[in-house]
């Protein structure tokens, strides 16, 4: 199982980022308080649940962000591609897991893929940091071995804890000498209860004499079964012999016929000893030919080399410079480690030019005295405030708005059911019984009057003549009869409308004309607040326009031509201070690579004395390069020549030895071909296949001997008849034993009978039954006993196999790592019943706890990485190391990260680290730098 990615919803100081591994071996960088060790609890929490409340781990709470939790993605060669995903719900979270095929599942699925391993066990095998490393001293062989048993084996230790309580169960029921055990207490009270029982039988002599023949009863009875039964068995066995008696001729047959084959003078190993001394033979000869070649090629071959030539010519002067190449390879090395100091340094400014804007070549401003970055905090901290009081207006006008718009809403509505003023005073005139109004008055003389005049022209009529007399009478009825329709019709219209409307229309309207009158003062109140806020607003936008002015001014003066705005310039300021920091940095590293150029130079003039060997174009470490080959190939040189007037010789000697090694195999192969009774070896491969056809004969006999039951061949039988005719005689016997057997049973029970007789007059049964209840108790206790020491046996047996005897392989690894890691100082780990003790290079043993901090932590990282390496195919996680190698010397932290990459080939780590050599070597793929926030 390897680490993809990392998904971080929400996790300590983590929000919303991924980080991405590659397969093998990655480094998480970062300086303290970086967030390394929350993403190591990160894989932790999403692979084995959040810490709960009451744990004493941390839970890494997003102070942030309300999403908490995250996913890991994983590549497994059983399972291929797998997303794990964890947040928050129960109390360790809520996990989903999503297979490559698409088929999802929860804690089950997961604790599969995870081979069954709980947090404890992956953070003391898989996972450790500084703090957690062990004392190794304190570390027993026992220890050791139940810490490989447990997780080797099953990848849990609750099976061998499981163990310990079958143990403690079955302690707690029986110790050989003790006294409150429940067995030991039983088996006392029970030797009592026996003790008085046979004190009551010894009573009765007849009671005794019955149970002794139910005694040789039930031996007779046993005795006749077991006849009875091997009878059975041996017409079973007769049975059996008469279906394979063709297989036990056939085995007689062979018999004869492998006592025919004489091979008495014949040794099974002679014809192997044939062909190895034939296939030596045949070597020896190929080896005599090459040892020919190779005189021959020494005859032949060599001649001196240009280069030993050169080398002969000016060997004072070689020698002299071949002395100073270790100091010149130094220099070297320290140009190329300052080159890439250099190119980190260019890398970094060129990077913080990236995320302030600036290209290259563009000048950096002089920095901000502590005056004006007060001015700008000042002018940041006004315009924040006049921003978030526009912002509280805003929202003060939205609501204003809104109870507007509410109150013309209701306005509306209200009209829609208001009177008109004319109906209204009308109605009030009415409901209220006011006095007849002046116009009324006159309107009612006005018709009083009509009526008068015309009753005066009546009267008036008669002292005129006939015909005007008539006119005026008609004239005087006319005024007559319309004032008084005219009064009939107010009068009926009158009475109309007080039909149409009641009082409670009348209180109804009065109550809308108070309400519409006290919503359209609300409402030109509300408008004068909105005028009101509107002319605020534009003040304090004012105000923030002349800060926006004063600062458009200073940026003018002092950061002309830098794009920033008034709210980021402090940290545009800082970003700028730690820029100019850094190029004082290059600037200085720049000067130490010039002065190790310098020096280079002067040491490789030295090589022009042999100039011959390098071209104009060459570098100093071309030629550095060049002049080691050129050496190396003269010195190989000088010792080929010096080698080869004794290598000839030895060839010759090797000649020599070879001719007399084939005279003696030749003596050895006669002497064999001697013993056979062979003249030749023709003769004696043929005597040799009369010994294979005797031995297929009797590999034959024996398979048919396994397949036939045992003793078969004891039987003696000629025939089939003969078989049949034992088969009946035994049957008879059968039947002869089981009538004996009835008879006995039958005598037995009449005995039985007037034994329980007996014990129904005395205390005898009284105390037989208490006996036999407490035979019972203690048989029970006694299963429960056996049933714990079986279990914890099988348990612990069990887990023994499946470890497949880890420890030994793993204690060699740890010693291979360990010598590896001290560079071969100490070379053996010995693990006694309760010490470790460690052996140097000179012979001499110390304890653990006698070795220093840099000595101990590596001999326990050696011993956590063999038993990683030799559990491998049972379990595979990731390795997450947090800055566990901060006390070693920088020799044996680079063999560490060595190791560390070789460990990575096939199980993948994860190093989390401050510390800038475990970059060294790493391709961009392989890290991950974490910087502060």
């Amino acid at each position: 199982m390897k680490i993809k990615s990392l998904i971080i919803y929400g996790y300590g100081k983590w929000i919303d980022q991924s980080i991405d591994f590659s397969s093998d071996f990655h480094v998480v960088f970062g300086q303290n308080e970086a967030g390394k060790s929350t993403i190591m609890s990160f894989i932790h929490s999403i692979l084995f649940g959040f810490p709960t409340r009451h744990s004493a781990l941390l839970r890494y709470e997003p102070k942030d962000s309300s999403r908490y939790g995250g996913k890991i993605i994983i590549e497994d060669e059983r399972f291929g591609v797998v997303s794990i995903e964890r947040v928050q719900g129960k109390s360790t979270g809520d996990v989903t897991v999503l297979m490559e095929d698409g088929a999802t599942g929860s804690e089950a699925l997961l604790h599969k893929i995870l081979y069954g391993i709980d947090r404890t066990l992956y953070q003391s095998v898989f996972s450790f940091h500084l703090k957690g490393i062990e004392r190794v001293e304190d570390m027993t062989k026992d220890q050791m071995n139940r810490y490989f048993l447990s997780a080797g084996a099953l990848g849990t230790e609750r099976f061998l804890q499981k163990a310990d309580q079958f143990k403690q169960k079955a302690n707690g029921l029986y110790k050989p000498t003790g006294r409150v055990p429940k067995i030991n207490q039983a088996l006392k009270g029970l030797e009592e209860k026996q003790a008085a029982m046979e004190l009551a039988k010894s009573k009765n002599s007849e009671y005794l004499d019955l149970l002794q023949k139910v005694e040789e009863l039930n031996q007779e009875i046993e005795e006749q079964e077991r006849t009875q039964k091997d009878l059975n068995r041996r017409i079973q066995k007769l049975k059996q012999f008469e279906q394979n008696f063709e297989a036990v001729e056939t085995i007689k047959q062979l018999e004869k016929e492998i006592e025919q084959l004489n091979t008495s003078k014949l040794n099974e190993n002679s014809l192997y000893e044939m062909n190895t001394l034939n296939k030596q033979i045949e070597d020896i000869q190929k080896e005599i030919r090459t040892q020919q070649a190779l005189l021959k090629g020494f005859e032949e071959e060599y001649e001196p080399s240009s280069q030993l030539i050169l080398y002969q010519e000016h060997e004072q002067s070689i020698d002299a410079l071949a002395v100073q190449i270790g100091s010149i390879d130094d220099l070297i090395r320290e140009q190329k480690y300052v080159y890439k100091e250099l190119e980190k340094a260019e890398q970094e400014i060129t990077k913080k030019r990236i995320q302030l804007d600036l290209s290259d070549d563009e000048q950096i401003p002089t920095a901000l005295t502590k005056a004006e970055k007060e001015t700008l905090a000042e002018w940041q901290r006004e315009t924040n405030l006049k921003e978030s009081g526009i912002d509280l207006l805003k929202e003060k006008l939205t609501t204003i708005g809104f109870k507007i718009s509410s109150l013309e809403e209701s306005i509306d509505e209200l009209e829609q059911n208001l009177w008109s003023n004319e109906q209204f005073r009308k109605e009030e005139d009415h409901f209220e019984a006011k006095p007849a109004t002046r116009s009324q008055a006159i309107q009612l003389t006005k018709e009083m009057s009509i009526l008068l005049v015309s009753i005066v022209l009546i009267i008036s009529t008669l002292l005129l003549d006939l015909p005007f007399m008539l006119l005026w009478i008609l004239l005087a009825v006319s005024l007559i009869m319309g004032s008084i329709f005219s009064t009939w019709e107010k009068m009926h219209k009158k009475d109309q409308d007080s039909a149409q409307i009641s009082y409670e229309d009348y209180i109804r309207q009065k109550e809308i004309r108070r309400q519409w009158r006290d919503y359209l003062f609300n409402s030109d109140k509300l408008e004068s607040e909105k005028q009101f806020l509107h002319s605020e607003i534009a003040s304090l936008e004012t105000e923030i326009e002349n800060i926006q002015n004063d600062w458009s001014k200073f940026k003018e003066d002092r950061l002309a031509g830098y794009r920033t705005v008034l709210s980021t310039v402090l940290q545009f300021e800082e970003m700028l201070s730690e820029l100019r920091v850094s190029e004082s940095e290059r600037n200085k590293v720049r000067d130490h690579l010039e002065e190790l150029k310098t020096a280079l130079f002067l040491k490789t003039e030295q090589f022009d004395q042999v100039s011959e060997l390098f071209s104009e174009e060459d570098t100093p470490t071309e030629k550095i390069s060049k002049f080691k080959v050129f050496y190396q190939q003269v010195k190989e040189e000088r010792n080929q020549l010096q080698q080869y007037m004794i290598e000839s010789q030895e060839a010759r000697r090797s000649l020599n030895r070879s001719i007399e090694s084939e005279k003696t195999i030749l003596r050895k192969k006669n002497q064999l071909l001697q013993e056979a009774g062979a003249d030749s070896e023709e003769v004696f491969r043929h005597l040799y296949g009369i010994l294979k056809q005797k031995n297929e004969k009797e590999e034959r006999l024996k398979v048919l001997k396994e397949q036939l039951p045992e003793n078969h061949l004891e039987i003696k039988a000629d025939s089939i008849e003969d078989i049949r005719s034992q088969e009946k005689q035994l049957q008879q016997d059968v039947l002869n034993v089981t009538s004996s057997i009835k008879s006995c049973t039958q005598e037995k029970i009449e005995i039985e009978v007037h034994i329980k007789r007996l014990e129904e007059g005395g205390e005898y049964t009284t105390l037989l039954q208490e006996f036999e209840n407490e035979k019972s108790h203690l048989q029970e206790l006694v299963n429960s006993w056996v049933t714990s020491k079986l279990a914890s046996n099988i348990i612990e047996k069990t887990l023994k196999y499946a470890r497949k005897d880890r420890f030994p392989q793993t204690i060699m690894d740890a010693e291979n790592y360990f010598s590896y890691l001290t560079q071969g100082k100490y070379t053996k780990i010995v693990i006694d019943d309760e010490t470790v003790f460690i052996l140097n290079n000179e012979g001499h043993y110390f304890r653990a706890d006698e070795l220093s901090r840099g000595t101990a932590e590596p001999l326990y990282v050696a011993l956590r990485l063999a038993f990683i390496n030799n559990i491998k195919d049972t379990i595979r996680m990731p390795l997450l190391v947090d800055d566990g190698f901060v006390n070693l010397d920088r020799t044996r932290r680079t063999r560490m990260y060595e190791l560390l990459k070789e460990i990575s080939q096939t199980t993948q780590v994860i190093y989390f680290s401050f510390d800038q050599q475990s970059l060294e070597s790493l391709e961009d793929g392989q890290k991950t730098i974490l910087t502060k926030v």
